[in-house]
């Protein structure tokens, strides 16, 4: 869920962002042009560690050269190949972004440790098979998000977008599985019926991007589609169990607080110190509320364990009672 927000707001945004304007200036393409003619100079070892090239070399080079330039004639500071001229620091193109990404999948590392401690009787062995397995596709989601904002190839964005929407369609098959009670040994043909349908959907999603021109509009849109049917069943679920479970509004407040987070992405700015800009800030605003994920999936396990009866998403059956 955190990475689609970040893709609804560029929606949002695209038009009026003028997102290559910095590339578009003919200073900035004669740079580049006789950086490469020169010849490049020798790579330092942190640039050769985290595979930059001769090309990537010059147009890091030239883009500070020129938004020097620019600002000092008054032009402001321009995004140039739709990313703002940040310094690099131990061949990192975007630092904050992938020290905030590292703590996002350590707090899901934290989380799934909590999981793996928490009751596993009864239904909630099957329940928190579940939410950890959930917990190790978020992980890994914030894991290709460090490396894409640690150096952005054409291989680690596809698989930052691939993992983010993995998470984002694993997110929606729990909380539909919830709101529509597939766990129900009576619904089992429905809940395989909407594994096939998710499974068929990313695989159907991969396949578009991968072996046809990859489609930005389109990625956007699939996970926003989703990512809302995430949001949107979780807090109908919550909502409506609240009665019984009153660990109920720690979902919705993470899903909240998780939406107005992305008001830092909609005060879009230059880096600060060319470091900190408003996207990494809005990667440090959901390490926190990480711990509120995980505390409600805790406190539900806690639930499957004391008050239904050892029911299972297997078996669906103990004590004659179904969930």
């Amino acid at each position: 869920m955190p990475r689609l927000l970040k893709a609804i707001t560029f929606l949002l945004l695209a038009a009026f962002t003028l997102a290559s304007s910095g590339d578009r200036q003919p200073i900035y393409q004669n740079c580049v042009r006789q950086c490469l003619k020169g010849g490049c100079t020798e790579l330092s070892i942190d640039l050769k560690l985290t595979l930059w090239t001769c090309e990537a070399n010059c147009r890091y080079e030239c883009t500070h050269t020129v938004t020097k330039v620019l600002v000092e004639g008054g032009h402001g500071v321009h995004q140039f190949h739709g990313k703002w001229p940040f310094i690099r620091m131990l061949g990192l193109q975007e630092p904050a972004s992938v020290l905030f990404s590292i703590l996002n999948g350590y707090m899901h590392w934290i989380g799934y440790r909590k999981l793996k401690r928490a009751p596993s009787g009864g239904g909630a062995g099957a329940w928190r098979s579940l939410y950890m397995t959930n917990a190790l596709l978020a992980m890994s989601g914030w894991f290709w998000s460090s490396i894409f904002h640690a150096r952005d190839t054409s291989f680690t964005e596809k698989m930052d977008y691939f993992s983010a929407i993995l998470m984002i369609t694993f997110n929606a098959y729990m909380s539909l599985v919830k709101t529509f009670n597939l766990s129900n040994p009576n619904n089992r043909g429905y809940r395989a019926l909407l594994r096939l349908l998710l499974i068929s959907f990313y695989v159907i999603h991969v396949s578009k991007l991968t072996f046809w021109p990859f489609d930005y509009g389109y990625n956007m849109i699939a996970g926003i589609t989703v990512g809302m049917i995430s949001n949107l069943s979780w807090i109908y679920w919550c909502t409506t169990n609240r009665a019984n479970r009153r660990y109920w509004w720690k979902m919705v407040l993470f899903v909240v607080l998780l939406m107005s987070a992305m008001l830092l992405e909609v005060l879009d700015f230059p880096p600060y110190l060319w470091i900190l800009d408003a996207h990494a800030l809005w990667h440090a605003a959901t390490v926190p509320l990480v711990y509120l994920y995980y505390s409600f999936f805790v406190d539900d396990l806690h639930y499957e364990v004391t008050n239904t009866g050892g029911r299972t998403l297997r078996s669906g059956r103990s004590n004659g009672k179904i969930v």
